[in-house]
């Protein structure tokens, strides 16, 4: 299976490349390949607990009008459900939209316990002094699509000289919960970790195994967010406010702050904390040969349901996961990021990422991880993906 994956990803790659080389006049504007990894933070740890994990993913992504093509089901979807509920409130608000963009990705999303496989030293070694897989988080993942539109502009306020430049995400995510992709991505990106054993269900073993959602599961998820710049001391360093309100397998409501210097053709604050789904991604082509943005940022989040603890809605028929009542209510996330872009064709983004406890329970403790991004860019420069 590590073998097949490997070679898919590898031709997957080549192919989304060989399309968008071949396709620069057809209005793709760029593609991407972004990895969550525990590993990338291992440098920020303690060396007697490297084996421990959290997160893993991976995202690759196609920008551009391609990516807002009906037929691809997706955005078709989106585009009904922001007619609906949004579309007339931003045309009736003043916002004087200057650019639209899209993208559609695919994503793999896992979340375990921070021992994937008990038959390490280290596992043995935390069990003696009283480490229980029962009272950590249950493993769980999400593989599928997302479909996300971004408007960039700004709103002018009567009887002032108050410019807001003002983004606004939309997406809509479809996928399945259960399945067992992101255990492979994990073998394959996880260098230094074991094989994670666990995330297949053995009814035989005396502590839990398997996902908190056995089988698969269609699951879905809309968000909207939106990036309004309230503070810019120097042309390249801004400080913006991110609300944001996801409903489906997250349900939930954030508000993030993010502050950084970004590059010369970005308004806003590039949100590089990590590939979950509800984070949406953009390209943007710098005016000079080396672009570079360095920014930091951290969200709150106000948690309603979250699958990957609470399975099909507080209640699994697995025997491992966190009822509503034990999930904590607010959540912190926080990053850091850097991002290289090089001869307007090639970008590096690198952040490493912290999270608060999710759950109740003593064992359960503050997470971090790393993002690193790979994108291959087509859109002339100063443009991004826009239309």
């Amino acid at each position: 299976m590590n073998y097949l994956l490997k070679s898919a990803l590898v031709i997957s790659c080549m192919l989304l490349m060989a399309t968008a080389i071949s396709g620069q006049e057809k209005d793709i504007s760029g593609v991407e390949l972004s990895i969550d990894q525990d590993r990338y933070a291992d440098f920020l740890r303690d060396s007697s607990v490297v084996a421990y994990n959290y997160a893993i993913g991976m995202r690759i992504g196609l920008y551009g009008e391609y990516a807002n093509h009906t037929y691809l089901g997706l955005p078709w979807v989106r585009q009904k459900i922001d007619g609906f509920i949004l579309d007339k409130i931003i045309e009736n608000s003043g916002y004087r939209l200057e650019n639209r963009s899209h993208s559609l990705v695919f994503t793999v999303n896992g979340f375990s316990p921070s021992h994937i496989s008990d038959t390490t030293e280290v596992y043995l070694a935390d069990v003696a002094a009283g480490y229980s897989l029962a009272a950590d988080r249950p493993f769980s993942s999400f593989t599928g699509f997302r479909s996300t539109r971004r408007l960039e502009g700004y709103k002018l306020f009567a009887h002032s000289a108050y410019r807001l430049d003002l983004a606004i995400n939309t997406s809509f995510t479809f996928g399945m919960g259960g399945l067992g992709l992101a255990h492979s991505i994990e073998d394959l990106f996880g260098r230094n970790r074991p094989d994670g054993i666990l995330w297949s269900r053995d009814e035989n073993k005396p502590y839990p195994s398997g996902q908190v959602i056995p089988k698969a599961l269609p699951i879905f998820m809309y968000s909207i967010s939106a990036e309004a710049v309230v503070l810019r001391p120097l042309r390249k360093i801004a400080l913006q406010l991110r609300p944001e309100l996801n409903l489906g397998y997250y349900t939930d409501i954030r508000l993030g702050l993010d502050f950084g210097k970004v590059m010369n053709v970005e308004r806003n604050v590039d949100n590089m904390g990590y590939t979950d789904t509800n984070n949406p991604a953009l390209v943007s082509v710098n005016t000079e040969n080396i672009g570079l943005s360095v920014v930091a940022g951290m969200t709150a989040k106000l948690v309603l349901y979250n699958a990957h603890l609470n399975g099909l809605y507080g209640r699994s028929s697995g025997d491992h996961y966190y009822s509503l009542a034990d999930t904590k209510r607010l959540v912190l996330d926080g990053y850091v990021g850097i991002k290289l872009q090089l001869f307007k064709k090639i970008e590096f983004d690198f952040s490493i990422n912290s999270r608060t406890a999710e759950f109740s329970d003593t064992s359960n403790r503050r997470t971090r991880w790393g993002t690193l991004t790979f994108k291959y860019l087509l859109a002339p420069e100063g443009e991004g993906c826009y239309n």
